[in-house]
């Protein structure tokens, strides 16, 4: 097999990993706890994929204050075992095993904290697979997703115009866009096809055994 591309970045939640159970009953917790009102399940699941406290204030309405107190809420059960309430899906480590044996450069892009980023991926046998990981700050206000791909290139040792970023959100596509990188979307992730589709993606795969086509000759 010929690889595409010389470094391939993969987005964690809804792209490596199916882990909406333990985000969203952490997500509920904290709120619950906060006394707060519990969204609908839709709004709940567009916390997969920005930064936890983007969420909270924009699709719960929290002040900065209150998304402050929710992100620690969240954080104390996500690292007491929800980050442990995820799979991978099912395809994904062969897909890294065979890019690895096609000497292709591998990493994690994610806007989840470095540290949770890296226990969740420990634990599921990404870590071994990939060569690098790109996470937020703890606070995960410190780099969008445009700089966590660049972070993840230069990490790689190669330019963004060499890579394919993999996602399965607007987020995913707009930051590989700004970074220059390709963009492929993950479609059997947490996003719509619309926002998949958009300027500068190469298409999108129904499932991760999908991708082969778009990142081998």
């Amino acid at each position: 097999m010929t690889p595409r591309f010389a470094a391939v970045l993969f987005d964690l939640d809804g792209t490596l990993t199916e882990s909406h159970p333990g985000i969203l009953h952490c997500v509920r917790l904290s709120l619950e706890e906060m006394g707060l009102p519990i969204p609908d399940g839709e709004t709940l699941r567009r916390f997969i994929g920005p930064p936890l406290w983007y969420s909270y204030t924009e699709f719960c309405g929290l002040t900065p204050e209150q998304a402050e107190e929710a992100v620690e809420r969240y954080r104390k059960h996500y690292r007491e075992g929800g980050f442990l309430e995820c799979s991978v899906y099912p395809g994904i480590l062969p897909l890294l095993d065979d890019l690895r044996a096609a000497g292709v450069k591998l990493a994690v892009a994610t806007a989840k904290p470095a540290g949770m980023a890296r226990a969740v991926c420990e634990s599921f046998g990404i870590l071994e697979r990939v060569d690098f990981l790109s996470g937020n700050r703890e606070d995960e206000k410190g780099m969008g997703k445009r700089g966590l791909i660049e972070a993840a290139c230069a990490g790689l040792g190669v330019a963004p115009a060499q890579a394919v970023m993999i996602g399965d959100t607007q987020y995913d596509r707009e930051g590989a866009r700004e970074a220059g990188a390709a963009f492929l979307g993950a479609a059997y992730g947490y996003g719509t096809a619309a926002e998949l589709a958009g300027e500068g993606s190469l298409g999108a795969a129904a499932s991760p055994d999908g991708l082969r086509s778009y990142l081998f000759l």
